[in-house]
């Protein structure tokens, strides 16, 4: 189960790695990992249970990215024409907290850890995945951190943010990522 789930993920990892060279164009060349970051975002989608009564669209799944946009075209990229469970997918950019929109995933730049509280806030039991890349960001009350280990993109997954949001997350992702809870601060104990 588990391989079938790392082939599936690196199946999708190498068709975006091979996308990446043709984004020169890109206002910024984001870092080597972004293509691997993007294609777990949107592969997300086929291990996260959404609950049946969500208001959102059955047929697409928007993938938010909140803050400062570390992908540059490579999120854009990598969902160009593509279906994930049968939904299509989109992506939108908000640049605060108060422009946050309906979506399903929401990646959370570095730049709005600030304010993660009150964007987590603003989130309680919304349908919504939050993800990010900043230190301890499952830690802090996020539901999926992306941190390296050993030169690679690992995942952290607070099971229990998830949970609350009405999400369930596929035991299949949860056998390749590192189970954490949120820490004291931020409503519960350190695994």
């Amino acid at each position: 189960m588990r391989r079938r789930f790392l082939a599936l993920l690196a199946g999708s990892t190498t068709l975006v790695l091979s996308t990446a060279p043709s984004l020169g164009s890109a206002p910024r060349e984001p870092l080597p990992e972004y293509p691997v970051k993007a294609a777990f975002l949107y592969r997300f989608v086929e291990f996260v249970e959404w609950p049946p009564a969500s208001p959102l669209p059955k047929h697409l799944v928007t993938i938010g990215v909140l803050g400062r946009d570390p992908f540059g075209g490579v999120l854009d990229t990598a969902v160009l024409h593509k279906t994930v469970a049968g939904r299509a997918l989109a992506i939108r950019r908000f640049a605060s907290v108060e422009a946050l929109e309906a979506c399903e995933i929401l990646f959370i730049g570095t730049s709005e850890m600030p304010h993660l509280p009150e964007i987590l806030a603003r989130l309680k039991h919304a349908p919504v995945l939050t993800v990010g890349e900043a230190d301890r960001f499952a830690r802090h009350g996020g539901m999926i951190g992306f941190f390296f280990e050993d030169g690679r993109v690992r995942l952290e997954v607070n099971r229990e943010a998830a949970e609350r949001a009405g999400l369930r997350i596929s035991s299949k992702l949860l056998s390749v990522a590192r189970l954490v809870n949120s820490d004291a601060a931020f409503g519960g104990g350190t695994p």
